[in-house]
């Protein structure tokens, strides 16, 4: 059986793992200089921090339907090296022209463009796996690719909330854009090719290539969208990831500012109770990976999110109550160790059961529907917070997590006791 230390000895997984590690630390590094930035000009306020990462969010409802189609085009590997390129230059123009205007507008524009960048990045990085392993061992690389994408995000959000308290958020933004950079010289290495279960047939005639090059764009959106919401896994995979993004779409501005008024610091203690999540996340990534083969895959989603609503309560009481940074730091953890499996086994469905020609539009139609649910919630919690202690909507968010995992659990029991 193959085990971790199998992917160590590939050298396109390795080289993809590290350009992933690079990106990901960047990706985390701007959300924590950004939760800085507001923190100094708007103290407190809920409201403009959701204003900030509704421009992270809304790229995808525009340029995802368009990314996912182009990315089943072109090579995945320049796809993710020019995303990487264009974030970095983008990023550098904050601190260079805009850090200390007096209109926040051309920085709302760059963040709109950075994720805006990173809807091409993002399914063509999920999408380039099965190119680099055998399929036996998708489901151990997805472990072993959260796991990295765990390890850089712990550095981001730590190293991230003690530079810019250190150094302030114009040179951390410096920092930033260097990252973007290594991330892609990293993948300018990768070797990719693609696995295509037709590769030993018959080559096509002249007129079928060229009707095939002829596809129009609306019909390879067609396809992707008709794939989403026909199949029943990929159904099934939409919607676990709009619950859940829903979810933490109430919980992510809110507990940021519940965090540093329980705990009074700008970002410090928000990168170390995030580094504490994602410390959870690669536990939780390593178990799965280990044990996760032979347990079903449904029923270890909706335990899951029963006890990822707990935890939530518990670490909403544990800052609130208790004014306990433990207690909150322990409930962090154990949220990130039952996030991981959901991750884990979702990507897994979908690279197990979808085409390497469709798995771009996929992963770009399902970033939809999970930023549609994100955007959402994050806008009516973030107003909400600005009459409603925020305590009582985490607390709200955790319980309804835990209700929807007792009842998904209750309603597969009485399935399988109905058909029996």
């Amino acid at each position: 059986m193959a085990n971790f230390s199998t992917l160590l000895k590939n050298r396109n997984f390795v080289l993809y793992s590290v350009g992933q590690a690079f990106s990901q630390f960047g990706d985390r590094l701007v959300q924590i200089v950004l939760i800085g930035f507001v923190y100094k000009r708007w103290p407190g306020s809920t409201f403009m921090l959701a204003k900030l990462f509704f421009f992270t969010v809304v790229p995808s409802f525009f340029i995802s339907p368009i990314a996912g189609v182009y990315i089943d085009r072109w090579n995945k590997k320049y796809v993710m090296i020019a995303s990487d390129m264009f974030r970095a230059m983008a990023i550098l123009c904050i601190p260079l022209f805009f850090i200390h205007g007096e209109s926040i507008v051309p920085i709302y524009i760059i963040i709109f463009f950075v994720f805006a960048s990173a809807c091409f990045f993002l399914p063509a990085r999920l999408s380039v796996i099965p190119g680099l392993i055998p399929k036996e061992e998708l489901l151990l690389a997805n472990s072993a690719s959260s796991i990295t994408w765990v390890i850089s995000g712990i550095a981001g959000f730590s190293f991230g909330g003690v530079l810019a308290e250190w150094i302030g958020i114009k040179n951390s933004l410096y920092i930033n854009s260097l990252v973007y950079v290594f991330s892609a010289l990293s993948f300018l290495s990768l070797v990719y090719y693609i696995k295509n279960k037709n590769r030993s047939a018959k080559p096509e005639p002249p007129r079928q290539i060229e009707a095939i090059l002829k596809k129009s764009f609306l019909h390879d959106l067609k396809e992707g969208l008709k794939t989403l919401f026909f199949n029943r896994k990929m159904r099934f995979v939409a919607y676990i990831f709009f619950i859940v993004s829903s979810m933490f779409g109430a919980i992510y501005v809110v507990s940021v500012v519940f965090i540093q008024e329980a705990l009074g610091s700008m970002t410090k203690d928000v990168g170390i109770l995030g580094m504490s999540l994602f410390a959870g996340l690669l536990l939780g990534s390593y178990i799965y990976g280990r044990i996760g083969q032979g347990l079903p895959k449904a029923k270890v989603i909706f335990i899951s999110l029963f006890l990822i609503g707990i935890f939530i309560d518990a670490f909403a009481i544990g800052l609130k109550t208790f004014r306990s940074f433990w207690l909150g730091g322990l409930s962090a953890s154990l949220v990130g160790f039952f996030i991981a499996p959901i991750y884990v086994i979702a990507n897994t469905i979908i690279h197990e059961s979808i085409e390497s020609n469709l798995r771009g539009r996929i992963f770009s139609s399902i970033g939809i529907v999970m930023n549609l649910g994100f955007l959402f919630c994050m806008f009516i919690a973030s107003m909400l917070a600005e009459y409603i202690d925020k305590f009582w909507i985490l607390i709200a968010c955790g319980s309804g997590l835990l209700l929807f995992g007792i009842i998904s659990i209750l309603a597969g029991f009485l399935k399988r006791f109905t058909s029996s």
